[in-house]
């Protein structure tokens, strides 16, 4: 068999071999690929490559750094015993312990001291998420123009959907990013102030307390609020309902059982105003929130002024902050349709390119402005087409950055650059003016200023964006949505559940930036609910039993389990204690209906979601043609764990179910919907086990108690799954530098989710900072003896 030379391709900045690699150099020559050869060497060295895996091509770092997923793999089956072939294998507990330490090292551990430049992110372009959510707090509407005209969904690579390798621009993504650029320039700049004359209100059903908020902008003058609404079905009194202009009361109606007009003069001064109907008054205090006393609004608008022109919309006002003189004007301060164009695009353009910009890009807009004057387009018409152009531009659709020379000389990303990355990574959005005035004012790099604007930014509503951007899909659950569940046999289940229990693990994550810990993520004894759940769970709702606040349906006996309609105060959430059977997320309603079969809990799926998701300790892919737990040759009145264990007889599949399988049926309590049980299929629930180091348990509760004392592994995966998000790409080996600092400092703070987030925010990574190229020499490859 013949043994290539290994060799190693790093120096540190005094020229010497880079300590680390030869290290792993010395202990392959004289241990590791001595071990390989021995165990493994008929199936996959020399001609043999079984199962398409072939060793003997790697004969350097570097080649197995860049086929890592090949090492993982090989790592994971040897750690979990499936391979050498346990029928077969003379190898001891200690040369596997040798081998899996020497290849998790290999891949993964760095000389910090010796680092390379940090690794460039791929041109990034806006995801769905985050085009929609620029858009809105660019042009200030919610118009959501990803679903309006039905983008291309998008790639998914390293877990997340906003990384920039996978983030491509098809064709079609281009045809549909110019018909959204139509469709927002339309909405954003009108061209006829007479459709403001008339202003209609969304309406809705409102409870005792409750109010509609309309926000309008006006020209200053004398307006008609004109209401359609009545109180309830089939009530015989009726209910109060107040109108309001901002603090200032207008009216109060008397609503009658039938519907009935109303309507109220009202003047105005120009400018924004809260124009608010409120059902505020209701006779009977003990019947007043009953779901058939409600004030119905049919209708609600405002008309006027009775003289003079309405008012643009206030994001229209936003927009165009110019427009040119009557040449008849007496004004000496008169200008073309040419320069009022030109203060248009100069206002708009660094915001949507979230940067300055030049001359010659104010221009370009200008010119396109221009040509469409020039056809007979009228000027607000024209501004339309340069909207167009602006939000098609790459500088918009692409998050471009530039890289800057420190006069220590360090290479990193320019403020405006850094001030757009910290946008996107807490809000999904782009930034707001005081950070672009920070960047401007190059305040933005200092520590003590950055810390500050993450305290600001995450007490803003936007940062509900980390909730579904980063937390749903480390944690899965957008895939939620895609589950099926047999509801003949679970007649719980709802889509309405399935919308709570996502809201639940939400508002769960969200206490956790605010104050949480690692620890909370699995001791967590919390959580937030709304009736359902409540009822879910078996706890009350504010003292009350929640199935007495569900709504049954004519017909309907007490027992029904179903819950297709709506509880009372169906909206509103409170944090609440856990049973005693429940702590953390693993045992919330979403991890454990996520990981669940249609018909059936899941132990395997459930197991294999807590070593990858919460451990970063995925287990090796199954072997080819094995056969699933339903085709295991089992009593039909075999237990779920006995039909494991049959399962768990085959010598390949054994190694990767010891690991998953104890941690899977520790959690067998909760069915298929994460409900309690004592029994399943009439057999008593066996939830005790042994995990795969010795330890054992008995219930849900010890379990996750043991696990939960793996706190160093947890915070190194969520923080490496954190900084994936952060960065819009896969993390790299010089990248553990950063992990490793970013663990420290958080260690030292008690490992608070806040502390590890700054940590990512004040990382080389996130930064793009990289060490005076002339500290490091250029690597070349050095053969050994």
């Amino acid at each position: 068999m013949i043994g290539y030379p290994f060799v190693i391709l790093a120096q540190d900045p005094t020229g010497q071999t880079d300590a680390l690699d030869q290290a792993l150099t010395d202990a392959w020559q004289q241990s590791i690929r001595p071990l390989l050869v021995r165990h493994c060497g008929d199936c996959h060295m020399g001609d043999e490559n079984e199962g398409g895996v072939g060793l003997e091509e790697y004969n350097s770092l570097t080649k197995i750094r860049e086929h890592e997923s090949t090492w993982e793999q090989v790592r994971g089956v040897i750690r979990a015993e499936a391979m050498p072939p346990p029928d077969s294998a003379m190898i001891t507990p200690e040369e596997r312990k040798t081998l899996t330490q020497w290849i998790e090292r290999a891949l993964h551990e760095v000389d910090c001291g010796c680092r390379p430049p940090t690794p460039a992110v791929t041109l990034r372009r806006l995801n769905q998420i985050e085009y929609d959510n620029t858009i809105r707090d660019l042009i200030g509407l919610d118009l959501r123009p990803s679903k309006t005209i039905g983008f291309v969904s998008d790639d998914v690579g390293n877990g997340f959907d906003n990384q920039g390798e996978v983030l491509t621009l098809p064709p079609i993504a281009m045809e549909k990013y110019l018909q959204a650029a139509a469709f927002v320039a339309q909405k954003a700049i009108a061209t006829d102030r007479e459709q403001f004359r008339k202003q209609n209100f969304e309406t809705e059903s409102l409870t005792y307390g409750q109010r509609i908020d309309a926000p309008i902008n006006v020209s200053a003058g004398k307006y008609i609020v004109s209401v359609r609404a009545r109180f309830g079905d089939d009530q015989k009194d009726n209910c109060k309902a107040r109108l309001r202009i901002d603090d200032t009361v207008l009216v109060e109606w008397d609503i009658p059982p039938k519907n009935e007009n109303f309507k109220q003069e009202v003047e105005c001064q120009a400018g924004e105003h809260l124009l608010s109907l409120e059902y505020f008054e209701d006779s009977n205090a003990e019947t007043r929130n009953a779901p058939n006393r409600r004030l119905i609004v049919e209708s609600f608008r405002m008309s006027g002024p009775e003289s003079g022109e309405p008012a643009f919309p206030k994001s229209h006002q936003r927009i165009v902050v110019a427009y040119p003189t009557d040449q008849d004007s007496p004004d000496a301060a008169q200008i073309g349709v040419t320069e009022a164009s030109r203060r248009v695009v100069a206002s708009f353009l660094p915001r949507a390119y979230r940067r300055p910009v030049t001359p010659e890009e104010i221009e370009a807009v200008v010119a396109i402005c221009e040509r469409a004057s020039g056809q007979g387009f009228s000027y607000l018409e024209s501004l339309r087409f340069g909207m167009q152009a602006m939000l098609v531009s790459p500088q918009f659709l692409f998050r471009g950055e530039r890289i800057i020379d420190l006069p220590n000389g360090e290479q990193r990303i320019d403020d405006f650059a850094l001030a757009t990355r910290l946008s996107y990574f807490l809000w999904s959005s782009m930034p707001d003016d005081q950070l672009i005035q920070l960047a401007s004012q190059g305040q933005l790099r200092d520590e003590t200023v950055l810390k500050a604007q993450i305290d600001r930014m995450l007490q803003d509503p936007k940062s509900d964006a980390i909730l579904s951007g980063f937390f749903a899909q480390w944690l899965g659950l957008r895939n939620l949505n895609k589950i099926e569940v047999d509801e003949g046999a679970f007649s719980y289940w709802s889509d309405r559940l399935r919308a709570a229990m996502i809201r639940e693990t939400e508002l769960f994550c969200r206490s956790l930036i605010r104050d949480g810990k690692i620890s909370d993520l699995l001791r967590a004894d919390y959580t937030f609910v709304n009736p359902r759940l409540a009822e879910y769970y078996g706890i009350p709702f504010e003292g009350r039993d929640p199935a007495d606040m569900y709504r049954r349906r004519p017909g309907r006996k007490g027992n029904d389990q179903r819950r297709q309609g709506l509880y009372e105060e169906e909206d509103k959430w409170i944090r609440v204690p856990l049973p005693e059977n429940r702590r953390g997320i693993l045992t919330q309603g979403a991890a454990l209906a996520l990981t669940s079969n249609p018909t059936r809990s899941s132990p395997v799926k459930r197991g294999k979601w807590i070593l990858e998701t919460m451990l970063g300790d995925p287990p090796p892919s199954a072997p080819p043609n094995i056969p699933s737990l339903e085709q295991a040759k089992a009593d039909a009145n075999a237990t779920l764990r006995e039909r494991l264990e049959i399962h768990r007889s085959n010598p390949s599949c054994a190694g990767c179910h010891k690991l998953m399988d104890p941690i899977g049926l520790g959690l067998e309590n909760f069915d298929a919907i994460g409900r309690w049980r004592d029994q399943d299929g009439g057999h008593p629930i066996q939830s005790q086990g042994e995990l795969a180091d010795g330890r054992t348990f008995s219930g849900p509760a010890e379990l996750v108690a043991i696990l939960a004392e793996r706190e160093d592994s947890i915070a190194r995966n969520f923080s490496e799954r954190m900084l994936t998000y952060a960065l819009g790409r896969g993390l790299q080996r010089v990248d553990r530098c950063d992990v490793d600092k970013i663990l420290k400092q958080a260690h030292s703070q008690a490992y608070t989710i806040r502390s590890i987030l700054e940590g990512i925010v004040l990382s080389d990574a996130f930064l793009q900072r990289s060490q005076p190229t002339s500290d490091l020499n250029p690597r070349y490859p050095i053969p050994l003896p």
